[in-house]
């Protein structure tokens, strides 16, 4: 309808009806993300219009097909500009006060640093005058995009994004980008896993509230006091969302409540569809399954099929992902962050005083709502030691729920010897800071036993499956989390681990930055300087 919102009228086009499973069962593109980033010429009722008058022998003719998409859509980036009024200081604030002595390493930091002005980009006049046109979602701010075939912004990324921009003393443009995903929530309730509409369907870990700490480190107080209160709205708005158990995020199991990923999402992934139909055979529930994973930005890993965690064996494949039953150790561990999160927030707002000022202890708190989202924080923090600590492994574990028509309640959590450790183990929590020194001191030791370490960083589980999410692969954001976690675990062993895995993937950064020219977005951690594989 020409008078719905403009992302339900696009929608139509790009995430569902007879023209997309046309032009995706057809390959037309050798990805198939490539024809849900193409915009509209026209408006999408009459594309479909369109389409639907095509005689049937046309509508299954890639010769036809291509044709008709090459009159009606657009090549993909024509959504976005280039930022005009953008510009990086000429070396990153730390860099500038001296404080890379080693020459190669600094030319290493000013030339990623340089890289900024050429990965931002604004939404182009076409989709802010014409959004229904266009899969992506309109920005009012610039943003920063990954490169290559990745058009648009990705949720969990973000925080990386906003610490390197930070770092590089663009603070304008890292407020901007934490701005355009507050937006999100008002638009939608939650921030969805892109900045595409296909992405509507499911959000990615929630870690907004990381970013708006980060933000406001680097505001002045009044600065803080004026920008501060509207963030904590959205942030309210998004933990109610993951806090909703009619949308499947929220269960109650054994009497605790905890979160999960769970998309509302029954057909293909628009962006993967051919994948999707031929690793789910058409079942619907594989395609929520395929849909979950995603949302945990873990797409795709062993660690999402029962089978494909055990030791012993590893027969893994899209389709036998099982997330929905899993209550996973890192969105938990986020969770319990976004509730002190919001504890200080809200103290900070409610008081006046400054957020670095606030201790992120769950002591006593003078506004009710602080001392409400402290209580919140406290349960989970019981609720993880309960469930999620291993005492026998030395390490905390993802739980999976048991398969009964009953109440939910927990696998045998023994059932967790058997299983392969994973990265998220020990990254997240230690992040968190949900390790007592006692567990800090354990978790230290299962991580040096674990086999995860190597030489090019840590790896994200020990089963080598072919897909991303697994061995030998290593990614930034838990290289990022683990080495902060270890930093501040209050050990003398995870100071000195934090040390030592921070100059390893520094190191093979570098050295293959050095042999290619680029940085990947994922590394080898058993070979230095290698880049990563594997992905859909």
């Amino acid at each position: 309808r020409a008078d719905a919102p403009a992302h339900e009228r696009a929608a139509a086009v790009y995430c569902r009806g007879p023209l997309l499973d046309a032009v995706q069962r057809a390959q037309l593109f050798g990805d198939g993300k490539h024809f849900v980033d193409m915009p509209m010429r026209g408006d999408p009722e009459d594309i479909l219009d369109a389409f639907d008058r095509l005689p049937p022998g046309d509508r299954s003719s890639p010769e036809r097909l291509r044709d008709f998409v090459a009159s009606h859509f657009y090549e993909p980036g024509a959504e976005f500009e280039r930022c005009k009024s953008i510009s990086a200081p000429s070396a990153p604030p730390f860099v500038a006060a001296g404080g890379l002595k080693d020459r190669a390493l600094r030319g290493f930091a000013l030339a990623i640093h340089r890289l900024w002005p050429t990965l931002c980009r604004v939404s182009s006049r076409s989709v802010l005058s014409a959004p229904h046109r266009t899969s992506a979602l309109p920005r009012r701010h610039a943003m920063v995009l990954p490169g290559g075939r990745f058009r648009e912004t990705y949720y969990w990324d973000s925080l990386w994004i906003v610490h390197g921009l930070l770092a590089s003393g663009m603070v304008a443009l890292a407020q901007g980008l934490v701005q355009n995903l507050l937006n999100d929530v008002s638009s939608f309730g939650f921030v969805p896993n892109g900045g595409r509409i296909y992405y509507l369907n499911r959000s990615q870990p929630p870690m907004l509230h990381a970013m708006v700490h980060a933000v406001t480190g680097y505001m002045d107080g009044n600065e803080e006091a004026a920008w501060l209160p509207g963030a904590l709205r959205g942030l309210r708005q998004e933990y109610q969302w993951w806090m909703n158990e009619e949308n499947g995020h929220l269960v109650t199991v054994n009497g605790h409540r905890l979160n999960r990923f769970y998309a509302k999402w029954e057909e293909p992934r628009p962006e993967s569809y051919l994948e999707d139909l031929v690793a789910s055979n058409g079942s619907r529930r594989v395609f929520r399954q395929l849909a979950s994973v995603a949302e945990t930005g873990w797409d795709f890993s062993s660690r999402w099929s029962r089978e494909g965690g055990s030791l012993g064996s590893c027969r893994y494949g899209l389709g036998s992902s099982e997330v929905t039953q899993v209550l996973p150790v890192d969105l938990n561990a986020i969770m319990y962050s976004f509730e002190r999160s919001l504890a200080v927030m809200s103290e900070a707002v409610a008081t006046g005083a400054r957020l670095r000022s606030i201790p992120r202890s769950l002591g006593e708190f003078r506004d009710p709502e602080a001392a409400a989202f402290a209580a919140a924080a406290a349960r989970r923090r019981q609720a993880f030691d309960a469930v999620f600590w291993h005492g026998r492994l030395g390490r905390w574990v993802d739980v999976w729920m048991a398969q009964s028509e009953g109440p939910l309640s927990f696998e045998d959590i023994s059932s967790a010897r058997a299983r392969a450790p994973t990265l998220a183990d020990f990254a997240v929590p230690l992040w968190a800071g949900l390790a007592d020194a006692h567990m800090a001191d354990e978790a230290i030791v299962a991580l040096h036993n674990s086999g995860l370490l190597g030489k090019g960083g840590a790896s994200t589980t020990g089963i080598a499956s072919g897909q991303q999410w697994d061995a030998p692969n290593a990614w930034p954001p838990l290289q990022s989390m683990l080495i902060e976690g270890l930093e501040t675990s209050g050990t003398m062993g995870g100071k000195k681990l934090a040390i030592d895995l921070a100059r390893r993937w520094v190191g093979t950064c570098f050295a293959a930055w050095r042999s290619t020219g680029f940085m990947h977005e994922k590394y080898n951690a058993d070979e230095y300087g290698r880049g990563g594989t594997g992905g859909e």
